[in-house]
């Protein structure tokens, strides 16, 4: 066992402190390498907070204060992305309904400070957009926008906002230690990537709800939808490489914590020819950390989904997460090149027919929209 393997142990559904201490005794684990490892996954503030809850910290004291900064440090952001999340509820046009990690670090994970985040992820109706995105600008907001037609075309969004004069983003997100974060206005829920796409947004404003989030009015996603959401994005982040720890303890903390219409999610699930992925992230969740998700729901998720797509949710593993999540950074243009040809084969194992698998490949043939183009062409002008 490794120590993301034996991370994972302490924060299954299942642990118990007297095993996992055990395991740990046994094993000889250097206490220091865990720490550092749950800091570079975003899982310090939930070791700790799982460590808290058992009443056991770390044996070693420098890495029991690791875990424990790193949850002060994340408490502190929590507290000023409410004021955040409040100044912009209260100025923005329309309600949107909260998405992601805003929403679960208010309203289901057990404790302020357990889910890490860069980005506010808000869901506007599409004709709002230039609303909003005057609202934005009159709170200090400056927009960076990217066409969906050009790169990976996601089309979700295509603008992120941030406070003018505010502190770049570290490459990790879960290493920053700035309070401000971006906010992405969403048009719809649709995961998009090399011409791989399920869209969630059909039915979902009919069925969110109205809440309250910090201090002010908002919607979230129904239940059934939300952890659909959850799951198939998080499939989305493992094809594109994206970091992906956090997304897994999220499937696992909702379904803990929330109660399912499990057949209301199939249902879903399948009209949005999303099972696959809904299959392949929340089976993930099961296997990796213990997510209470009924046999019968993964059984029936894997039925509808086609072939190619349930061989390759079945083939996830912990271990592929971490070849996935970890890859070096791109320093050339053959690097650049070498990737693209990657991604574009780990995007077409995910297509449900060849006519999709064609339309991904196509994406790297239609250079002229590429990233590696235009980064080669602007270098160049």
């Amino acid at each position: 066992m490794n120590t993301v393997e034996f991370l994972m142990a302490a924060l299954r559904a299942d642990a118990t402190p007297d095993a996992w201490f055990r395991l740990a005794e046994a094993a000889a684990f250097d206490w220091d390498d865990l720490a550092v490892t749950a800091l570079a996954l975003g899982l310090a503030p939930l070791l700790h907070h799982r460590l808290e809850g058992w009443g056991q910290p770390l044996p070693h004291a420098p890495a029991q204060a690791k875990l424990a900064f790193a949850r002060q440090v994340e408490v502190a952001r929590h507290t000023a992305r409410q004021a955040q999340l409040a100044e912009a509820l209260a100025a923005l046009p329309v309600t949107p309904i909260v998405l992601k990690g805003a929403y679960l670090a208010e309203c289901v994970y057990p404790a302020p400070g357990l889910r890490p985040m860069n980005d506010i992820d808000l869901l506007f109706p599409p004709e709002s957009l230039p609303a909003v995105t005057a609202a934005l600008a009159g709170l200090g907001y400056g927009g960076k926008d990217k066409p969906a037609e050009f790169g990976p075309g996601i089309t979700k969004h295509t603008s992120t906002f941030k406070r003018a004069g505010g502190p770049a983003a570290t490459p990790n997100p879960y290493l920053s230690a700035r309070g401000s974060h971006m906010i992405e206005p969403h048009r719809s829920l649709e995961e998009s990537w090399f011409g791989l796409r399920c869209d969630l947004t059909p039915g979902m404003w009919a069925r969110s709800q109205p809440i309250t989030l910090a201090g002010q009015p908002a919607r979230a996603l129904s239940a059934a939808d939300n952890l659909l959401h959850l799951a198939v994005h998080l499939t989305f982040h493992l094809i594109q490489g994206s970091p992906s720890f956090v997304q897994l303890a999220d499937i696992s903390t909702y379904v803990q914590r929330v109660p399912v219409p499990w057949d209301d999610l199939l249902a879903r699930a399948r009209d949005r020819h999303a099972a696959g992925l809904a299959y392949a992230g929340l089976r993930l969740g099961q296997q990796v950390l213990g997510a209470p998700v009924p046999p019968e729901v993964l059984a029936a998720l894997a039925a509808a989904s086609p072939a190619r797509v349930r061989r390759a949710a079945e083939g996830l593993s912990l271990a592929q997460v971490m070849r996935r999540t970890q890859q070096a950074p791109l320093h050339s243009v053959r690097q650049r090149l070498q990737r693209g040809v990657a991604d574009r084969a780990e995007t077409a194992r995910w297509a449900r027919s060849p006519a999709e698998a064609l339309r991904i490949w196509w994406t790297l043939v239609d250079v002229t929209r590429t990233d590696t183009w235009r980064m080669t062409v602007g270098a160049k002008s």
